[in-house]
């Protein structure tokens, strides 16, 4: 993607000189004649970097600074200020300026200025990308109790002690792929080093190879500076590579390449670099079925593999997950939330959850908003509510296989019983009878014979 400058200058001849120095470097020029233009387009607009002459017609350049502080923080400032106005310089600088020339300048002064800016601000976006993973990697790790799930977990931890590398994790979208590969990192060896993630299916196809092994100065038209890949960035760590059987064709073979020798070229390149890193895959799809994906690289990353279990088959770590994610945003949006009304953990049991834990999320930051109490209520679930509902929906409609009311309270109860993992007392606290009315639902004939 090529580079932006906004020259802001109310002498022509020192934007003209600029832009045919910038354009001819390969650098996008915008031009503002003075500060209130200027200010104008950098509400619509965010250039990379911003050439402002501190003396303009208008408003003195610090002006600029000032006013567009929140609007620059993505744009490095170079000011050019006047021989002996130093003072000036010093304040431009101290408002978040990158740098500063004085006149009368050299057009290389300016591009080396201008090439130094853009640079250090792409450096600046990698070291917030990583300390954004760092940040991640603080975050609480899988919360279960259920048996499927501490089987998967300790088969996870049992793989991560292993010198295995490349593992894959399935699941349905929603069952905390991501976190799970994040305990693998924190689990393993390489716990010190790098987890860098590409979510392969929210990436333009033609920007895949570039982002996975990085390019070469040159090596397309956008491509002004050398760029260093994700997987260079992962050496010495992991590297998660999420959906990816969303991969198209052509970085399915580099990949393929790559798991084989961790040995690749950036885009554009001829040097073969090496990497020590490990590829941790996750899908939600039956890759084997999936015509669109490679089968030897389906071979290659099928090896080794752990199943994480959908929420509907976890019991009661429906109730554990939502207490937590409810106490999380209690603090997020400054409420006092104590937790559900047995009604409330009734309707979050019974649910299937099809979007298992980002469904979840979905359903529990909703109930957070609109609570005006301490305690959700089962009306703050109508998320919830209406998917019960869509799910009786789909009853059959011929007459003869109707079925009475009765039959389908007692399948409710049974159903809630199987997720709190046969824990009758606390199915009767969540359905909100007592245990004797939950007994004698259970051991009753069926009504309906009546």
């Amino acid at each position: 993607m090529r580079k932006s400058v906004l020259i802001v200058d109310d002498e022509e001849l020192i934007r003209r000189s600029l832009r045919i120095a910038l354009e001819s470097n390969g650098y996008g020029v915008a031009l503002a004649t003075s500060g209130a233009e200027a200010l104008a387009q950098l509400t619509s607009e965010s250039p990379d970097c911003m050439i402002v002459d501190l003396r303009l017609g208008d408003m003195n350049g610090l002006e600029i600074l000032e006013r567009a502080r929140d609007r620059l923080s993505e744009t490095k400032t170079i000011v050019i200020t006047a021989h002996g106005d130093m003072e000036s310089a010093v304040r431009a600088l101290r408002l978040g300026a990158f740098d500063f020339i004085r006149k009368p300048f050299d057009l290389e002064e300016v591009i080396a200025s201008v090439r130094n800016a853009v640079h250090t601000a792409d450096l600046e976006q990698r070291v917030a990308y990583l300390g954004a993973q760092q940040e991640k990697d603080r975050e609480p790790a899988l919360l279960y109790e259920s048996d499927s799930m501490k089987a998967a977990v300790s088969l996870l931890v049992k793989l991560a002690a292993q010198p295995i590398p490349v593992v894959t994790i399935r699941g349905e979208t929603g069952t905390g792929k991501e976190l799970a590969a994040r305990l693998f990192h924190r689990m393993s060896a390489r716990a010190r080093g790098p987890f860098i993630e590409l979510n392969c299916s929210a990436i333009p196809e033609q920007l895949v190879e570039s982002e996975l092994f990085g390019h070469e100065r040159g090596a397309f038209s956008d491509a002004r500076e050398q760029k260093r890949g994700l997987v260079e960035l992962a050496d010495g760590g992991t590297l998660f590579l999420d959906e990816v059987g969303d991969l198209p064709a052509a970085a399915q073979a580099k990949l393929l390449k790559f798991v084989e020798s961790f040995e690749f070229r950036r885009v554009g390149g001829t040097k073969v670099l090496r990497v020590d890193c490990r590829v941790v895959a996750a899908t939600h799809r039956s890759l084997e079925d999936a015509a669109s994906f490679r089968r030897d690289l389906y071979y290659r990353l099928s090896g080794i593999s752990v199943t994480l279990p959908p929420l509907r088959e976890r019991g009661g770590d429906v109730l554990l997950i939502a207490r937590h994610m409810l106490a999380h945003f209690g603090r997020l949006y400054r409420k006092r939330l104590d937790g559900f009304t047995p009604e409330a953990e009734a309707l979050l049991v019974a649910h299937t959850w099809p979007g298992n834990i980002r469904e979840l999320k979905a359903a529990i930051s909703s109930a957070a908003v609109m609570a005006e109490g301490p305690r959700i209520g089962s009306e703050l679930l109508g998320q919830v509510q209406h998917a019960i509902v869509a799910d009786v929906a789909r009853l059959p409609e011929e007459a003869e296989a109707i079925v009475p009311i009765e039959h389908l309270e007692r399948e409710y109860v049974r159903r809630v019983l199987q997720l709190c993992g046969g824990n009758k007392l606390l199915a009767a606290q969540r359905l909100g009878i007592s245990r004797q009315t939950l007994a004698r639902w259970l051991a009753e004939p069926e009504r309906a014979e009546g």
